[in-house]
């Protein structure tokens, strides 16, 4: 009699479990993915790195990814008090005239202790190389929550900032957009009711720092 089962058994031992088979497709396709988003990466630092050697040097300084972040307070008597703000921005691609443009994403902290997350944009005076010391800066930004976004809102509280680089620094006023958008108590005006466009302007200093410096100082102007 021919016997079969050990032949079975050997074969059977040979192949691969199921279960890594299953672990070893899915490392090969997160190192897939991984290695694509470093390659993206790779390709858009050097595009930058042609196309807008200034973010680069954002606030007088090298930075190996062409970003910059900063924060600051100001102060408005008619809005209820002191507000803290968190900006960071990148370089815009879409645009090259004779401005520099920037996109990004901004945090206001009022004195009730909210938080309102915006959209950013703007630009600055183009610079001759990549410094952009004393140049102009304009940045608006405004909410674009799922509310807002699809419920109709009216993208409030929308910001601005008016200045220029004075490095490290961004220095300017909010061309009295704080007072345009919260009330004396520092609640956010309802969608449609009226107010003074043009208001109290409220100076403003964004020094370069990280998210830490910002949260501090939303804690501070609670404990106000």
């Amino acid at each position: 009699m021919i016997q079969l089962l050990p032949n079975y058994t050997t074969a059977m031992n040979t192949l691969p479990a199921s279960g890594q088979s299953r672990s070893r497709s899915r490392l090969g396709c997160l190192t897939q993915i991984i290695l694509i988003f470093v390659v993206a990466g790779v390709v858009m630092v050097a595009f930058f790195a042609v196309a807008a050697p200034w973010a680069f040097y954002m606030g007088g300084r090298f930075h190996l990814v062409p970003q910059w972040q900063g924060w600051g307070r100001l102060h408005s008597n008619s809005a209820g008090g002191d507000y803290a703000l968190y900006v960071t921005l990148w370089p815009d691609h879409g645009r090259f005239r004779q401005l520099v443009y920037v996109t990004g994403t901004a945090v206001v902290c009022t004195p009730r202790g909210e938080r309102f997350v915006l959209t950013l944009g703007g630009g600055f005076d183009k610079p001759p190389a990549r410094d952009l010391n004393g140049k102009r800066a304009g940045l608006y930004m405004f909410n674009r929550n799922f509310k807002r976004r699809y419920a109709g809102g009216s993208g409030r509280p929308e910001l601005e900032l008016r200045g220029h680089w004075s490095n490290p620094d961004l220095v300017g006023d909010d061309d009295g957009s704080i007072a345009r958008n919260f009330d004396p108590d520092a609640r956010l005006y309802p969608d449609g009711k009226s107010h003074p466009y043009m208001g109290e302007v409220s100076p403003v200093t964004l020094h370069e720092g990280g998210m830490s410096g910002f949260e501090a100082a939303c804690r501070a102007i609670q404990n106000h």
